[in-house]
């Protein structure tokens, strides 16, 4: 993005205007002052906004400089990051780009990819073409047999697939199904906790929370009508934003709740492995504040 200058030239007025002229001038002097004051602050206070890029993010900047090099200007439809935030990937309709902090980096020629995601070893799982497929020896090759999923989220043994009729799957790294379980419907949003260990679908206005690698229900409840959730620095805490004044904090595993203030928030993922939120921006994923 580039931001543009104008520059104002004014004209010199005549002497030899009657004051009932500048009097009817003055209005209208003010009212081009207050719009020149109002385009002054808004350009200004945007400056911010107008020069931040994916390439300056404090912590993904150097990684998605090197995903947009990848890519080649291809459109991007979706972005995973490693559970530490060593590696990142974006993918296009034809193309699958991965960046490492190491410096290392890979173009795959993958048509169709739906959904990315690294599993707890920091290797990158593809939804593409129909089959699920998993990073081995610097290819993504087919492992399962799996309904395409909507949602690809690693957890510490694996990744969680839930597909469009709300079936969840558990499944390993060699492609062995670990678990399975049927949501009451379709529609859930899939996110996964600190370590790798819990995993929440927010289904209905509630929250839904597993065991990641084996499914075990460990709480089924909806203390609010949940709009959006945030997994917090401990491993059963969550910050649900309600669909009222106020928000909670909530502990999945007891249900201890507590009420905090309102206020704004961002949607966005907290890493797995690192106390870090990432939310998309341009196609990239970019560091967030957290709520």
């Amino acid at each position: 993005m580039s931001g543009r200058e104008g520059h104002l030239a004014a004209g010199r007025k005549s002497m030899r205007l009657s004051r009932s002229v500048s009097a009817r001038v003055w209005p209208l002097t003010l009212v081009i002052a207050a719009g020149l004051g109002l385009l002054l602050y808004v350009s200004t206070t945007s400056l911010p906004y107008l020069i931040a890029s994916p390439a300056g993010d404090a912590h993904l900047g150097a990684l998605n400089d090197c995903l947009a090099r990848q890519l080649e200007g291809a459109t991007r439809l979706g972005w995973a990051v490693a559970p530490d935030a060593s590696r990142a990937a974006v993918f296009g309709p034809r193309v699958i780009a991965i960046c490492g902090e190491d410096g290392s980096h890979s173009r795959l020629e993958i048509t169709g990819a739906t959904a990315l995601t690294f599993d707890g070893e920091r290797l990158l799982w593809a939804a593409a073409g129909g089959h699920l497929l998993r990073e081995r020896d610097g290819a993504l090759q087919p492992v399962g047999d799996i309904a395409p999923p909507e949602w690809l989220i690693g957890h510490a043994g694996g990744v969680l697939a839930l597909d469009a009729t709300g079936l969840l799957v558990s499944i390993a790294p060699d492609g062995k199904v670990l678990a399975q379980t049927q949501l009451p419907g379709p529609g859930g949003r899939l996110s996964i906790g600190p370590g790798g260990v819990l995993a929440a679908v927010e289904w209905g206005g509630g929250v839904i929370v597993y065991d990641a690698r084996t499914l075990e229900l460990v709480r089924a409840e909806a203390p609010c009508t949940v709009e959006f959730l945030w997994w917090l620095d401990t491993a059963d805490q969550v910050l649900l934003t309600c669909g009222g004044p106020s928000s909670l904090r909530f502990n999945v595993r007891t249900g201890a709740r507590e009420t905090v203030p309102a206020r704004t928030r961002a949607p966005a993922r907290r890493l797995s492995g690192r106390a870090l939120y990432v939310q998309g921006c341009d196609g990239f994923p970019c560091t967030a504040s957290p709520p």
